[in-house]
């Protein structure tokens, strides 16, 4: 097994594609590759990833409301949080959580869901300087902190199904009808797309 960051198992794939004998091992590189694929599609179609980052990596970022963030990116945890107010990229205002910021959504952790935004608390000692790269970040991003939920995982599974199957028709081709007509592929699969729309990732007005 060499699949990583993916949103199903080889084990599962295989069920999916209804492969049961477990010495038919021939087309699991093939399968592996596809899950990981259809893995970063879902990642690219949504504009989020639903893993976190197994150690703290350092992000940077610029505001243009100095008293709400909106973070491009879903954020799991929050080790460090600074900011640079003198453009000189020191970074020496260091915040307190619930004394200088709060993350919101506020529930986020009871629902399941990622923290997307950073509010100044209003007694605070900081706001977001309007300075480039003047937001930094050291913590874990990602959609969800202990598991994948589970809509990715059926959405993944469908589209292991769909890519898997897609080999035998290269030209769009699935097959023919009764009446001798061409099947064709369908552009988009609507069940997927309707598993994916909640999770696209949202960057209008807070």
């Amino acid at each position: 097994m060499t699949i990583t960051l993916g949103y199903a198992t080889l084990a599962e794939a295989r069920a999916q594609l209804s492969i049961t004998d477990a010495t038919h091992t021939t087309d699991d590189t093939v399968i592996e590759g596809i899950v990981e694929t259809s893995s970063r599609a879902i990642d690219l179609l949504t504009g989020r990833r639903f893993y976190l980052n197994a150690n703290d990596e350092t992000r940077y970022y610029q505001s243009d409301n100095g008293s709400l963030f909106r973070c491009p990116d879903d954020i799991g945890t929050i080790t460090t949080l600074k900011t640079d107010s003198d453009n000189s990229f020191t970074y020496s205002d260091t915040w307190t959580v619930n004394v200088d910021y709060w993350l919101e959504p506020v529930n986020a952790v009871l629902n399941g869901r990622p923290y997307t935004k950073i509010r100044v608390h209003p007694t605070g000692n900081y706001a977001f300087p309007n300075l480039p790269k003047s937001i930094q970040i050291v913590g874990k991003f990602g959609y969800y902190v202990t598991a994948t939920n589970p809509m990715i995982h059926v959405a993944c599974l469908m589209l292991v199904n769909r890519l898997f199957m897609r080999r035998k028709s290269p030209l769009g081709v699935a097959g023919t009808s009764a009446l001798g007509t061409a099947v064709m592929v369908a552009k988009r699969d609507p069940d997927i797309v309707a598993l994916l729309a909640p999770f696209i990732r949202d960057l209008g007005p807070a």
